[in-house]
C-alpha cells in the first residue's frame, strides 16, 4: 500500500448517468490504490448492476450496499459504508460529481491520523455535465472546466479557512459531502453522521463540528482536491424524486456546536434500531 490505506465511499440515489461518469472520474485516478464502495439509498434504477458492470475492470476493489428506499436516508447508507469500509482514511464522494484524476492522491497526500479534510466542487451547467462522456472524463476533458474564476473562488475558500482556523471557528473549515476524508478512527468515535436529520440539511455541517469538539484537526484542500458537480438534470428521475433544497432543524444543528456523539449514529445502526 502506498501511504495509509484508504476507502472511496460514493454515494448514489436514481443518477445512472451522473455515476457512470463518477466511476469513470475514479477509474482513471493517478493513484489506485483504494477501495471504492458505492452506498445506495434504494435507487429504482439497476445501479447494482452498473456497478458489477464497472467492478469487472475495475483495478481496484468495489463493493455496493444499499437500503430501502423510506426518504431522504443519505446518512444512514453512509454510516452503513463507514461500518463497512477497510480503509484507515475514508474519503466521502457524491455520485452526481465526476473527480479530478488526482483527488484520492491529494487526498491521501493530505491526511492526518486524528485529523479531517475538506475540499471544493466546480459546479457544471447542463451543457457542459452533457458535454462528457466516460471515455472524455478518462482524459480529463472535466478538469479543462476550471477555469481562472471558478480557480480563483475555490483558493479563496481556502484562504478564509486558514485564517478563520487561526481564529479558532468552530464551523471551518467549510465542509462539502460531496468531496471530503476523515480519519475512519475518529469517524467511528463521533459516531458517524447522525441520522437523526431525517433528509433534512446540514447533515455534512453537523459531522464537521462534531469531528472539531472531539480535538480533530480541519485541513483544507480546496484547491488541491476538486471534484465536477454535474447538473442534476443530466438524470431526471432524481428530480422527479424530490431532491430538492431541505431545511435545516436549527435546534438540532446547533446542538452540534457542544456535541461530540451523534444523537443518532452508527451505534443505532449496530443495535437494528
Amino acid at each position: 500500500m502506498s501511504g495509509q490505506s484508504l476507502t472511496v465511499i460514493v454515494s448514489s440515489y436514481n443518477q445512472p448517468n451522473a455515476l457512470r461518469l463518477a466511476l469513470a472520474g475514479f477509474a482513471a485516478q493517478n493513484d489506485p490504490d483504494f477501495e471504492l464502495i458505492v452506498a445506495d439509498d434504494g435507487s429504482d434504477d439497476d445501479i447494482h448492476g452498473q456497478v458489477e458492470g464497472f467492478a469487472a475492470s475495475a483495478r481496484f476493489p468495489v463493493a455496493f450496499i444499499t437500503q430501502p428506499h423510506d426518504g431522504f436516508r443519505k446518512a444512514r447508507i453512509l454510516n452503513r459504508a463507514i461500518v463497512a469500509a477497510h480503509g484507515d482514511q475514508l474519503l466521502f464522494a457524491d455520485g452526481d460529481c465526476v473527480p479530478f484524476r488526482n483527488l484520492v492522491a491529494a487526498h491521501r497526500g493530505g491526511f492526518r491520523e486524528g485529523a479531517f479534510a475538506t475540499a471544493g466542487c466546480l459546479y457544471l451547467d447542463l451543457e457542459q455535465s452533457q458535454s462528457l462522456t466516460p471515455g472524455a472524463v478518462a482524459a480529463g476533458a472535466h478538469e479543462a472546466f476550471l477555469t481562472f474564476g471558478p480557480k480563483a473562488k475555490l483558493y479563496w475558500t481556502h484562504l478564509q479557512n486558514g485564517f478563520y482556523r487561526v481564529l479558532g471557528r468552530k464551523q471551518k473549515p467549510k465542509m462539502k459531502g460531496a468531496n471530503f476524508s476523515a480519519d475512519r478512527r475518529c469517524l467511528l468515535e463521533v459516531d458517524g453522521f447522525d441520522e437523526a436529520y431525517n433528509g433534512m440539511a446540514s447533515v455534512d455541517s453537523d459531522l464537521r463540528n462534531r469531528l472539531r469538539n472531539l480535538g480533530c484537526t480541519g485541513l483544507s484542500l480546496w484547491r488541491k482536491a476538486v471534484t465536477c458537480h454535474l447538473d442534476h438534470a443530466l438524470d431526471p428521475r432524481r428530480l422527479t424524486a424530490g431532491a430538492g433544497r431541505r431545511r435545516r432543524d436549527p435546534d438540532l444543528y446547533y446542538g452540534s456546536y457542544q456535541r461530540v456523539k451523534a444523537v443518532k449514529g452508527i451505534t443505532f445502526l449496530r443495535h437494528g434500531d
